[in-house]
This record gives C-alpha cells, structure tokens and sequence, in this order.
C-alpha cells in the first residue's frame, strides 16, 4: 500500500491546498530523507498564492527540474534525517538539518565560477520542486547543512532568511567597525542587523515607519532604530555616522523610493546593497552617483556552502532566536487561512511565520 502524507500544494493562482499524496520515494544515491519539523513562510509565498505564478513553475515544466504544478511551496525549511541514500555520509538518522534550497544547473559558465544563484536554469525547493510545506522531503545531502543538537527546530528554518542576511554583507564588503543602516525592520532586516553586529559593525542603525518594528530592532541589538519619514531622519543618520553617512545600507524593503533615500544618506565611497525585491521601478539621481563614487549592488538570495553555512553557524551561536522574531505558529492545515494572512501583519509581535506539520 502506498504511504501518503500530508502537504500544501500551489494549484493556481489563489489555490493552494492541503493535499494527501504520496510519501517520496526512498532517497536516491546521494540524497537524504527529512522528516520537516518546521518550514517558513513569507511574503514571496503570500505572492505566489496571490499573484503567482511569479517564480513558481505554474505555466511549463521547469527546465532544470521538469517539475511544474501542482507543487508544494516552502523554501525555509529544517528537519530530522530520517533515511540517507547510498553514498551519503556525514548525516545519519536524526541528524538536525537546515536545507539550502536552491537549485542549480552545476555546468553553465556562471555555476563553474560558484555564482550558482545566476544560473539560467535556476530554480528552489518550494519552486520548481516540492518544498517544506510537508511531513517529508527529499534532498540533496549537499544541501543540508548539520545543525548543533542544542538549536531549536524552529531556529534552525530562519537559516534561510539569515543566509540572505550574511550574503548582502558578503557582497556589501562589510568590514570590521563600518556603519550598518538598514532600511526595513521585517525578517530580512532584522536578519541584516544581527548578522552585521555578528561581524563587528558599528553602529548598526534599522530604519522602519513601524515603531513596533523599530523596539524588536532595538531589542535584538540595534545602536538606533529611526523612522525614515521624519523630518530629521538624515540629520540623525549623519550624527550616529560621523557626519559622513553610512558605511553600507542595506535595502531590505524592497518599496519604491528606498534606493533613493538610502543613496543620501550613504557615504561618498559607501556601498548601498538591494535586498529587497520591488516590481515598481524607480528613478535615481546617477549624477550623484558617479560624482559621489557609490556603489549599488544586487544580492540574490544565497549559496549553499558559503553564506548558507555561515548562517547555520550564527544561530548555533546564538545571534537569533525564533522566539525573538515568530509572529506566529500554526499547523500545515492552517498554513493558507492563518499563515499566509499572518504573513505582513503589523500587529502581531514578530515578523517571521512558522509552520509544523
């Protein structure tokens, strides 16, 4: 008899579904068996239910996993191995993991350099293959990264967002006691400030309109939390600075106008790095760009080995907790009715979701 479990599936355009289907098969060569103990959601998810198919393979098979939907969303995810397949070694049953869950072609010119997020053929768990939102997976051993016996499940699935953290500071070329203003106080810029004050920046300032948003920021380690619609905003930026401006800004918010704003209040010489994701373009003065010789860079998500690996062992060292930044835990039956409208919400007292099955 077939064994079936429980998953949430993206059908359509808002239809996504508790569905029963079949276990995964028994790992191939290579390949690991989880049994998920929590998986994130985000507002990317959200979208995707909303608005998708956005990077969900909802139209055509995806060209490096032939996959397409129905598929089961959830890209942050960690769990217990519970089977390995032949080869693998280092994971044996029981074996805490965080997965990695990119994707990735392993031949084309970018991928041979290590730049595995600028693949053509692309792709992630949740995506273009089945995800975390499930009793089970399975994986690429390679993929998953063992986490200390000690770190709570629920620590271990915000590696994810923090590996996209450690890769904005990675690209930013953070150095040791440079300034850190962070623009948007969700889990993405909370995960930039953690990691910024991991690797000795100072001050690590949080810019948010919320001021819910800006007290977590100030708990978990901000020197300053302001509001980017004061009047005063940049005056204060330049006193916490120097006089100069930042350093690095991070743009985790991803709304038209951030890039703008952050440009001003960057240094001449600083470096302004994209997080955030917005489909609304923008207008930038690039005279004062060039004049002033500042950088804008992009950072995509994460590669397994480097920033993945990294983030893994910032939460075993404690950096941050789930209990510091969960807005909400629910069972995988409530992931659409109760997680993804969480998902956003101003008026709960965190800023990530978490979902068990």
């Amino acid at each position: 008899m077939t064994q079936t479990m429980r998953a949430v599936r993206w059908h359509a355009r808002n239809d996504v579904r508790l569905d029963e289907i079949p276990v995964p098969p028994p790992p191939g060569p290579g390949e690991v068996r989880v049994a998920v103990a929590w998986s994130g959601i985000c507002g990317t998810d959200r979208e995707e239910w909303r608005h998708g198919p956005l990077f969900i393979a909802g139209n055509a098979p995806h060209p490096l996993t032939g996959r397409q939907a129905p598929l089961v969303m959830g890209h942050e995810l960690a769990g217990h191995v519970v089977e390995v397949g032949a080869g693998v070694t280092g994971l044996v049953p029981g074996t805490l993991v965080a997965i990695d869950p990119n994707q990735f072609c392993g031949t084309c010119w970018w991928c041979v350099r290590h730049e595995i997020v600028l693949c053509p053929s692309y792709g992630a768990l949740g995506f273009t293959d089945d995800g975390g939102l499930a009793e089970f997976v399975n994986v690429e051993a390679r993929f998953c990264i063992a986490v200390d016996a000690s770190v709570d499940p629920a620590t271990a699935a915000l590696a994810e967002p923090v590996s996209v953290a450690v890769r904005a500071m990675r690209k930013g070329r953070l150095r040791l006691g440079e300034s850190v203003l962070v623009f948007g106080g969700g889990m993405i810029g909370v995960a930039a400030m953690v990691v910024a004050r991991a690797n000795g920046a100072s001050p690590v300032i949080v810019a948010d309109p919320l001021a819910a948003r800006r007290e977590l920021a100030l708990r978990l380690g901000a020197d300053a939390a302001l509001d980017p619609t004061d009047p005063g905003f940049a005056d204060a930026v330049l006193a916490l600075t120097g006089g100069r401006g930042a350093d690095v800004s991070i743009d985790a918010a991803g709304v038209p106008g951030v890039v703008a704003q952050a440009l001003t209040v960057t240094r001449r010489g600083g470096r302004c790095v994209l997080v955030g994701l917005s489909a609304v373009p923008t207008t930038l003065d690039t005279f004062k760009i060039a004049a002033f010789e500042q950088e804008l860079i992009g950072a995509m998500s994460h590669v397994w080995d480097e920033d993945f690996a990294a983030a893994v062992r910032l939460l075993e060292q404690g950096v941050l907790r789930a209990d510091d930044v969960v807005a909400a835990r629910v069972a995988l039956e409530d992931t659409v009715q109760v997680g993804f409208e969480a998902v956003g919400r101003t008026d709960l007292p965190g800023v990530k979701v978490l979902v068990s099955p």
